[in-house]
C-alpha cells in the first residue's frame, strides 16, 4: 500500500491580529520598480507591483483587499497572535518571499505601516461591496470557517499546552516528553486530586527553573478541566485520565478549538469512538492518540516488512496480552494475578494494597480522602463509593489496574496492552480505515476465578474480509506476531525476529519455538530478544536491537521498499510538530478510534460470551447479530453525555 497522504488541520482562532512588519523579501529577474500601491492601505516603500495576493483556507473577510500579486499563496496557516507577511506554502512561516523571474533587486520591504495599529477592532479600508470589518480578515477562501475575532496568516511557533489527568503516565512519560520540546510550553495541569495536580505543577516549574527557563515557571494547578477548556491562552491539551473520561474531555477540547493528545485506549465505548471521529472531522483539529509504539523503530520495521509483502500474504496474527493463569488463579487476594484479558464485573472494593503488595480491609480502602473530588472522578460512570485503588492516595506510584478492570470504567487488558498490540496488528494489516467482519467467540474454558464472573479470558478471534484471522492469546515474549505464506514477523518492545520460508499455521508448539528462538521450519533472518521491558513504557538503549534492525533494513532494502510507513521520532514530539505544521500526526483520531473499537469488540465477546458479524464501514453489528445496546454506555450520570456536545 502507498504511504498515507498527510492532510492539514484547520488553523486555530486567535484573539486579535497585530500587523507585524515583514522582514526582507527578495525579488528576482523583474524590472525594478519604485512603488507598491495598495488600495486605501498604508503606503509601501519601493515595493514591486504585484498582481494578486490569495490567502487560501483563511477565514472570509468583509473588507481587506491586499495589493495584487503573482499568486503568493498562504496555505492553511495556523493562527497566531501576530500576523507576519508572506508565509510560505504548507503553513510554514518564512522570513523571505521569492518571486521568480524578477530582476535582482536589493531588499524590498513589503508594505507594513510604520506603527501598525494592534487593534482588537482594526477597520480595514473599504473594498467594493464590502462593509468595514471589526477585525482584519483575509480574502475569502473556499470552505473556510469565519473567525470570530481574528485570523492568523502564519503558523504558530509555540504550543501552549495543559495536562488533564496527573497520574503515573503523565508524571513519568507525558510531561517529561512534552516539556522538553522546544515549541511547547506547559501552562497548566489539571486533576481532581489536589495532591496530584500540585505535584505536577511543581514538577513542571522545577524543570523550567532547573533548565534556566525561570520565566516559564508559571504553570498553574487547576481542579476542574472545564477551566482548561475555557482558557483561551491554552492551545492544546494532553489527556491522561481514566478511560471513561477520555471522549468527553477530548470532544469538549476540540469544540473549543484546541488540539488534542489523548492516551489509549481512546474511548470507553464503541459509540464514543465514532463520536471522536465525527468531532475531529467537524472541528478539524490536530488529534494524536497515545499509541506510542508506532513511533518506535522496531514496530515500524516489522510493519514495513509485512506491508511490503516480504512474508507473503498474512494468514494469521497473534496479539498476546493477559496473564495465562488468571482464569484458574486461586489466590484471588493477589489482585494482579487475576488479570486476564477482559474486564471484571463491577465491585466496590479491590481489597488489595498495590503499593504494599498485600491485602487490605474495606475500611482502609474506603477511608475518606479529602484531597479527591470523588464525584468528579466518577464523572459519567455510575455512582460507587470511594476506593483508593481507583483513585490512589497521594502522588502516583503505580498503575491502578483496579479501575481498568472494572466494567464501569475500562475494558481490562483489552484496552491496556491490547490497545498497543492490536494497534500494531492494525498497522501491519493496513486496517486504519477498516476492521474485521466477524468476531468468533472463544472456545476456551470458562474462568473459575470468582472475580471474573465466569468470563473466558483468551481465545476470541477477529476475522477479516480476506479471511485473515487475528487471535487473542496470553502474554509472551512477543506482543504481535504475523504469520505469512512466506515467513513470520514477531515484534515487541525491544524485541524483533523474522523467519522466511514456507508458511505455517500457529500452534502451541510453534509459538513456543519462536519464543525460544528454536523454530527450525524456516530460515531465521535475525533474532533479537532485546532488553526486558516488562511494563516499562519508555524505550531503552539496546545496541543488539539496533544491529538487528540494521540487518533487516539491508536484507529487505527497506529504504527503497514500495510502501513507506509514517516515520515519527517520538509520539509526543510528532504531536507538537503537527500542532505547528498542521499536518496529520502518526496516530490521528480515526487510527485511535479504530483500535479502540477492536478493544471494545474483543471485550464484549468475552462479557456477553458470544460472537457476531460486524460492519466495519458503519461500525455496527451486521446480519441481525449482536445488540446495539452493547455499543454504548446506558446512562451518562450527572449530565456528562458526550452526545450533547455535538448537537
Amino acid at each position: 500500500m502507498a504511504e498515507k497522504t498527510k492532510k492539514k488541520a484547520a488553523p486555530k482562532p486567535a484573539k486579535a491580529v497585530k500587523a507585524a512588519p515583514a522582514k526582507k523579501a527578495e525579488v528576482k529577474k523583474t524590472a525594478p520598480v519604485k512603488k507598491v500601491e495598495a488600495k486605501k492601505a498604508a503606503p509601501a516603500k519601493k515595493a514591486a507591483p504585484v498582481k494578486k495576493v490569495e490567502v487560501k483556507k483563511a477565514a472570509p473577510a468583509k473588507a481587506v483587499k491586499a495589493a495584487p500579486a503573482k499568486k503568493v499563496e498562504v496555505k492553511k496557516a495556523a493562527p497566531a497572535k501576530a500576523v507576519k507577511a508572506a508565509p510560505a506554502k504548507k503553513a510554514a512561516p518564512v522570513k523571505k518571499v521569492e518571486v521568480k523571474k524578477a530582476a535582482p533587486a536589493k531588499a524590498v520591504k513589503a508594505a507594513p505601516a510604520k506603527k501598525a495599529a494592534p487593534a482588537k477592532a482594526v477597520k480595514a479600508a473599504p473594498a467594493k461591496k464590502a462593509a468595514p470589518a471589526k477585525a482584519v480578515k483575509a480574502a475569502p477562501a473556499k470552505k473556510a470557517a469565519p473567525a470570530k475575532k481574528a485570523v492568523a496568516k502564519v503558523a504558530e511557533k509555540q504550543v501552549t499546552i495543559a495536562f488533564i489527568g496527573c497520574g503515573i503516565q503523565a508524571k513519568t512519560v507525558l510531561i517529561p516528553n512534552i516539556i522538553k520540546q522546544k515549541s511547547a510550553v506547559v501552562k497548566a495541569v489539571c486533576d481532581c486530586d489536589k495532591v496530584r495536580r500540585e505535584a505536577a505543577a511543581e514538577q513542571v516549574n522545577k524543570y523550567y527553573t532547573d533548565n534556566k527557563k525561570a520565566k516559564l515557571a508559571t504553570c498553574k494547578a487547576v481542579a476542574d478541566f472545564r477551566d482548561i477548556i475555557n482558557d483561551p491562552s491554552i492551545s492544546a491539551v494532553c489527556i491522561a485520565t481514566p478511560d471513561h473520561w477520555h471522549a468527553y474531555i477530548a470532544i469538549a477540547a476540540m469544540k473549543a478549538g484546541k488540539d488534542v493528545y489523548c492516551e489509549k485506549p481512546l474511548t470507553y465505548s464503541i459509540e464514543e469512538a465514532q463520536l471522536i471521529m465525527k468531532a475531529e472531522k467537524k472541528y478539524n483539529r490536530i488529534f494524536q492518540s497515545g499509541s506510542m509504539q508506532r513511533s518506535w523503530r522496531e514496530f515500524r520495521t516489522a510493519c514495513m516488512i509485512v506491508r511490503n509483502g516480504f512474508i507473503g500474504d498474512v494468514k494469521y496474527v497473534d496479539c498476546n496480552y493477559g496473564n495465562a493463569s488468571a482464569q484458574n488463579n486461586k489466590e484471588i487476594e493477589k489482585f494482579n494475578a487475576n488479570l486476564g484479558g477482559p474486564s471484571h464485573p463491577h465491585r466496590f472494593f479491590c481489597q488489595w494494597d498495590a503499593i504494599a503488595g498485600k491485602n487490605q480491609t474495606v475500611k482502609a480502602e474506603s477511608a475518606p480522602n479529602d484531597d479527591v473530588d470523588w464525584d468528579m472522578w466518577l464523572g459519567p460512570a455510575p455512582w460507587s463509593p470511594y476506593s483508593d485503588q481507583c483513585a490512589p492516595r497521594g502522588v502516583a506510584k503505580f498503575y491502578p489496574m483496579f479501575w481498568r478492570f472494572d466494567d464501569n470504567y475500562g475494558t481490562g487488558y483489552n484496552g491496556d496492552w491490547g490497545a498497543h498490540h492490536l494497534d500494531i496488528a492494525q498497522w501491519g494489516l493496513d486496517l486504519d480505515k477498516s476492521g474485521p467482519v466477524k468476531i468468533v467467540c472463544s472456545k476456551e474454558a470458562h474462568s473459575t476465578n470468582p472475580l471474573h464472573g465466569g468470563r473466558r479470558q483468551f481465545g476470541m478471534q477477529f476475522v477479516l474480509e480476506n479471511g485473515t484471522v487475528i487471535n487473542h492469546t496470553p502474554f509472551g515474549i512477543w506482543g504481535t506476531v504475523f504469520y505469512g505464506t512466506k515467513g513470520i514477523v514477531a515484534v515487541n518492545r525491544g524485541c524483533i525476529a523474522v523467519w522466511v520460508g514456507k508458511g505455517v499455521k500457529p500452534t502451541a508448539a510453534i509459538r513456543k519455538a519462536i519464543a525460544e528462538n528454536k523454530f527450525d521450519k524456516m530460515k531465521c533472518v535475525a533474532f533479537c530478544g532485546g532488553v526486558k521491558y516488562g511494563f516499562d513504557p519508555t524505550q531503552k538503549k539496546d545496541d543488539s536491537l539496533t544491529a538487528t534492525l540494521d540487518t533487516f533494513d539491508k536484507y529487505f532494502d527497506l529504504a527503497n521498499a514500495k510502501v513507506q510507513l509514517y516515520k515519527s521520532p517520538l509520539q509526543e514530539q510528532n504531536f507538537i510538530d503537527c500542532c505547528i505544521s498542521r499536518e496529520t500526526p502518526i496516530s490521528p483520531a480515526e487510527v485511535g478510534a479504530r483500535v479502540s473499537i477492536l478493544c471494545g469488540l474483543c471485550n464484549m465477546s468475552y462479557v456477553y460470551d458470544t460472537g457476531f458479524d460486524w460492519d466495519p464501514v458503519n461500525c455496527t453489528f451486521a446480519n441481525g447479530t449482536g445488540d446495539p445496546a452493547w455499543l454504548k454506555r446506558a446512562v451518562y450520570r450527572n449530565g456528562w453525555d458526550i452526545r450533547a456536545l455535538l448537537d
